[in-house]
């Protein structure tokens, strides 16, 4: 009769389809009595060992896509769309038009462990995530508002503003040609900002430099002041524009979401702004 040997390993950390998983290996060993040979029959189980990736790096098609699209708010889009050759939709908030973090009971933690690790770092390790391009639709900040009020202290203190309405809900106006707007954001190579031609993209938030201003005086918290998905540490970057008198903009008042009270001025640049209006790069605050 045959002598059978179960033996397991496991094996762990790789990568199936996209998906991490665990393999649970089941060998069962038995001598045949005519070759008088070991023969080996395997059985795979295969079992996920985290059931839902949170953090993706956007491709590159899809991620030109957004650019083409307007934000949310400053630095990030709220999307939904399919993803590829699969079912139902995803929600997400996504960062520079290429990294994007699941907007669910997990998002906070998530967004944290890009702070912590690094936006690079995550971006690069981060799996690749393909969208049905016909499907994404970029939210509008209505979408999000929240019914926040703010605080007291923080609109005598800090200078910022309640009520109003959000810079796509104002009308459109003509840039005076001398007045200056600066974008914060949280990275150096910041998509919306075309180097090249020194100037914004079209679909662009900023603030006012007035306001920006302000911010940094009162030594107050921009993320909460922008209402932005980012954490408190995060900033790091601003972008001085000059628009020309041919470019036209929306400006209004920061509404609150993300738990962030608002009050700070927006400004939105529909169709960006002219060549030559980008005329600063500096780090945040300087």
């Amino acid at each position: 009769m045959p002598t059978f040997c179960p033996t397991t390993e496991t094996y762990t950390h790789l990568t199936v389809n996209q998906r991490s998983v665990t393999i649970s290996l089941l060998a069962y060993t038995h001598l045949t009595d005519s070759a008088g040979m070991w023969v080996f029959h395997i059985h795979r189980r295969w079992e996920n060992s985290k059931s839902k990736i949170m953090i993706y790096r956007i491709h590159d098609e899809d991620a030109n896509t957004l650019l083409e699209q307007p934000e949310t708010g400053m630095g990030y889009q709220i999307v939904f769309a399919s993803q590829y050759q699969r079912h139902g939709k995803k929600k997400l908030i996504v960062y520079n038009t290429n990294l994007a973090v699941d907007l669910d009971s997990d998002y906070s933690h998530n967004k944290r462990k890009i702070i912590n690790e690094g936006y690079q770092v995550i971006l690069n390790r981060s799996t690749e995530l393909m969208l049905e391009t016909d499907t994404i639709r970029v939210q509008n900040h209505s979408t999000i508002r929240e019914p926040k009020i703010l605080s007291s202290s923080k609109k005598i203190n800090n200078g910022r503003h309640t009520g109003g309405r959000g810079a796509t809900d104002s009308p459109k106006r003509n840039a005076n040609g001398i007045d200056v707007f600066v974008r914060i954001s949280a990275f150096e190579d910041d998509r919306r900002v075309d180097f090249e031609n020194k100037k914004l993209k079209s679909g662009t938030f900023t603030t006012t430099v007035k306001d920006y201003r302000e911010c940094v005086s009162t030594k107050d918290n921009p993320v909460d002041r922008y209402a932005l998905p980012n954490d408190d540490d995060e900033i790091s970057w601003s972008f001085y524009v000059q628009p020309k008198t041919t470019d036209t903009l929306q400006e209004g008042i920061v509404q609150p979401a993300f738990g962030q009270e608002g009050g700070g001025i927006e400004a939105f640049f529909e169709n960006g702004t002219a060549k030559d209006t980008l005329v600063h790069k500096r780090e945040y605050g300087k």
